[in-house]
């Protein structure tokens, strides 16, 4: 990796928060602030923007869940790893539910938090590849099984709604397709220019085309690969034009 990850550290019992610095340090991370309170990490995070936040679920002033909500709300999403010795599972579920990159419990040892920052180096590189750079990353809401998901734009490869039951299926670099009700005009509208909507069942990320080519079956069509499991798009030829001057744009 070209550089350390940057890093904001939030627990509120001090001797455990010194300890996370340490042990961040030593794994080669730059700490930018470590906090005793969910107030001063929010502040904290959205002045210094860091690329992952370390943070105990049980903050003062405000939980370390709704504190890392409120980044959310504001544009800003870090790699998460939570940090809890709570046996509250509405916690856990709801730290599962940001889509958290590690979750370290209590007592933190070294080799479990090491396993978690080496998690989110790894994501940090994948994601690195498909993104411009921080100001260009935009985090997307949608609803699955009744709760918020939240989808790095840059991890979004492409969505497609089901004919049978109106749902729709998000394919994200790295996990597992999430099936939600959420529109494909509701993501879309969250989104940047680089998640086209190529027909009316679909969006497209245009970073993961791999080709484009004239379609066998209908005159006048094309068909847009994808570097993911040679996945196939069909692009209507009235959405042909639009999709042109996006992808030249992209590709300079």
């Amino acid at each position: 990796m070209s550089r350390a990850l940057t890093v904001v550290i939030a627990e509120d019992q001090e001797p455990d928060r010194e300890k996370l610095v340490l042990y961040a340090k030593r794994l080669g991370l730059h700490v930018l602030s470590s906090v005793g309170s969910g107030k001063w990490f929010v502040e904290d995070c959205l002045k210094l923007k860091p690329d992952l936040v370390l943070m105990d679920i049980g903050l003062a002033e405000l939980d370390g869940i709704a504190a890392y909500k409120r980044l959310v709300d504001q544009g800003l999403a870090p790699y998460l790893i939570l940090v809890s010795g709570t046996k509250d599972s509405s916690l856990l579920l709801a730290g599962y539910e940001l889509n958290v990159i590690g979750f370290v419990t209590k007592p933190v040892t070294f080799e479990r938090l090491s396993a978690a920052v080496e998690k989110a180096v790894k994501a940090f590189e994948r994601d690195l590849a498909h993104a411009d750079g921080p100001a260009d990353t935009r985090i997307i809401e949608i609803k699955s099984n009744h709760k918020p998901v939240f989808i790095n734009e840059n991890k979004l490869i492409y969505a497609e709604r089901s004919k049978s039951d109106r749902k729709v299926q998000v394919y994200v670099a790295g996990e597992d397709p999430i099936v939600t009700r959420s529109s494909l005009s509701e993501i879309q509208v969250q989104c940047s220019e680089l998640i086209f909507h190529p027909n009316k069942s679909q969006l497209v990320n245009l970073k993961y085309i791999d080709s484009v080519y004239a379609s066998s079956e209908f005159f006048g069509t094309y068909t847009i690969k994808l570097t993911y499991r040679n996945t196939e798009i069909d692009l209507s030829r009235r959405k042909r034009k639009e999709f042109e001057r996006l992808y030249s744009r992209m590709k300079g």
